[in-house]
């Protein structure tokens, strides 16, 4: 319940004058612990720089029309975007944003924009390392995300509480005195036949 309504809740991120990093990962297992993954998934991700608004999600490939896709129901038009220089990514100037690009074969900041993606690197870095070597449920993937998601903006215990009993007032809000009384009446009422 809590995983849906963040989801719903999230809304979009960045906007005019805010930075938006943006990376893909292939998340899964090494087949016999050695070499590259082979087991999983794409996970295409986004973090805002300077808050702890981020997006995550599972995409079956890296194509443009897929990646732009979850961009755009994510990330506010007129953000500035950094990435590494994945050819998916050309499309993002024409479709409203400011698009920078950092080749990663020869820096990790970009000298001349100081484009970078070690934010969003970071975040995905997180995520695997919470992920390893415990038990997880098949399928569920997107739920360990949106509780990553829902923790990195909810970085306190004070607000994760707080956030929690938002959301359960959203699902189940209180009911009024009339009502109340009604549900009582009604109650009494199966008692006596």
């Amino acid at each position: 319940m809590c995983q849906n309504i963040f989801l719903w809740r999230s809304g979009k991120i960045g906007g005019p004058g805010i930075v938006v990093e943006i990376y893909e990962s292939r998340s899964g297992k090494h087949k016999y612990n050695r070499g590259k993954r082979v087991v999983g998934g794409w996970v295409f991700g986004g973090v805002e720089r300077g808050a702890n608004n981020c997006f995550l999600a599972v995409v079956e490939n890296r194509t443009s029309e897929v990646l732009l896709s979850v961009i755009e129901e994510h990330i506010l038009p007129g953000t500035t975007v950094m990435s590494d220089c994945w050819s998916s990514y050309q499309c993002l100037s024409e479709e409203g944003f400011v698009h920078l690009t950092v080749n990663h074969s020869m820096h990790f900041v970009d000298p001349d924009t100081g484009a970078h993606t070690q934010s969003i690197e970071g975040t995905s870095s997180a995520i695997k390392r919470g992920l390893n070597g415990t038990n997880h449920a098949k399928g569920q993937f997107d739920s360990y995300m949106a509780a990553y998601m829902w923790k990195r903006k909810n970085s306190t215990a004070e607000s994760r509480m707080e956030s929690l009993l938002d959301m359960i007032k959203e699902v189940y809000p209180p009911l009024s005195k009339d009502k109340r009384k009604l549900k009582k009446k009604k109650k009494k009422g199966n008692k006596v036949k």
